[in-house]
């Protein structure tokens, strides 16, 4: 499901900031390198993370679910000097080419990478984080909210990817596929749980963003 037509997503894409070079090679090198390079968050979307985290100037910045690390490099714009950005990725292939645009980028040495998978990572991961993209395996979301959740002091935001899942979240309950379930799971308990407030933003395939209060 479009939630926008190809044109407008094409005038959406020329009327926002352009991904410095580097990121276009990375775009081009997972395309042709890696299985679902749609996973990609492209230059819009890296923009809005841009812009959420040059207003948050986090300390403690997390992302679950880096892929390539794409949006590692929007993310970190807003990082503080003495700021940590920490990235969790489960499958150890995509390090050489994380690392590799990493290094470009002038907060590389403020970017830590944690090979593995998120509920072992996480556990032993714990900051107090100001700023965390949650982008990881849809099954694991209810769990990483609920390890998160706690750690984040109050005014803290975290920002969940593909929470409308192409739009099959408003589709008959009898079509749902496991992943969807998962979603629809999140969204529930979200919408229900009093520590936060929280908007879903229909940016690309839905972005909610959850403010601890």
């Amino acid at each position: 499901m479009e939630f926008l037509s190809d044109d407008l997503q094409e005038y959406i894409g020329a009327h926002t900031t352009k991904a410095p070079e580097y990121l276009n090679e990375l775009e081009r090198e997972t395309w042709v390198k890696v299985v679902m390079p749609r996973m990609l968050s492209g230059h819009v979307q890296g923009q809005i993370l841009k812009q959420f985290s040059m207003m948050k100037r986090p300390k403690y910045l997390l992302e679950v679910g880096t892929f390539t690390g794409y949006a590692s490099h929007f993310l970190v714009e807003g990082l503080q000097e003495d700021g940590e950005f920490h990235a969790v990725e489960i499958n150890e292939e995509l390090e050489p080419i994380i690392k590799k645009y990493w290094a470009k980028h002038p907060k590389f040495d403020q970017m830590h990478l944690h090979i593995g998978a998120a509920s072992k990572v996480l556990e032993s991961l714990k900051k107090p984080w100001d700023f965390i993209f949650l982008d990881a395996d849809k099954a694991g979301l209810l769990t990483y909210y609920e390890l998160l959740l706690p750690l984040m002091p109050s005014n803290s935001i975290m920002l969940i990817d593909n929470i409308l899942w192409s739009g099959k979240v408003a589709e008959p309950l009898a079509k749902n596929d496991k992943d969807t379930r998962a979603i629809l799971a999140l969204n529930q308990h979200v919408a229900k749980d009093p520590r936060v407030e929280q908007v879903i933003l229909s940016a690309r395939d839905g972005i909610m963003m959850v403010r601890k209060v």
